[in-house]
């Protein structure tokens, strides 16, 4: 029971270090912080990560309950669907909520995990939690897409528009260059 506690209140240490981040650690600068894009999308998903740990398996009962109020809160999250099962370190970072975001519950994440916009870390099949396993210091450029299973190292940083479906190991950099599919007189 106090492991589940400690987790849970880990994740809101986690959107306080995330949130001095946004501050440029500026105490002045917490009341203008709320009204970004970037904190609530990444306070909805620490919040709801928290409440997950806290509940357990009764967190989708209370959710469903709460369904309306967080419907009402909608706008503010930044078009973010960061999925509470998901397990991310600290240090998360969404540059560019309202481009849209989705990480999939199966995700293991490391620290300090940046995502610019636009990207979707998901799968091209059923996994199991954990199969989509992503390594510290990660950063994916706009629209960038990683799709497991997949193994991403430290300090990987994937560039705009590239779309991940293998194994990425530790200091790379991954493109995804555009391909010519047919020639000008096919259109």
């Amino acid at each position: 029971m106090f492991g589940r506690l400690r987790r849970a209140a880990e994740q809101l240490q986690h959107l306080v270090h995330e949130t001095n981040r946004l501050n440029g650690n500026k105490i002045w600068r917490w009341g203008g912080v709320w009204f970004t894009d970037a904190f609530w999308a990444t306070a909805s998903y620490r919040l709801s990560r928290s409440a997950y740990l806290a509940l357990g398996k009764g967190w989708p009962a209370v959710r469903t309950v709460m369904s309306p109020a967080l419907y009402a809160l909608r706008p503010w999250s930044g078009r973010c669907e960061i999925h509470y099962r998901a397990d991310i370190g600290r240090g998360l970072r969404v540059l560019h909520p309202t481009l849209g975001v989705v990480v999939s519950g199966k995700t293991v994440a490391g620290e300090n995990l940046l995502l610019v916009g636009g990207n979707c870390i998901g799968s091209r099949k059923t996994l199991e939690q954990g199969e989509i396993q992503i390594g510290h210091n990660v950063t994916l450029g706009a629209n960038a897409v990683v799709l497991g299973p997949i193994a991403v190292g430290d300090g990987v940083r994937v560039g705009a528009g590239a779309v991940v479906v293998r194994d990425v190991p530790d200091g790379e950099v991954v493109m995804g260059p555009a391909a010519v599919l047919r020639g000008p007189r096919a259109l």
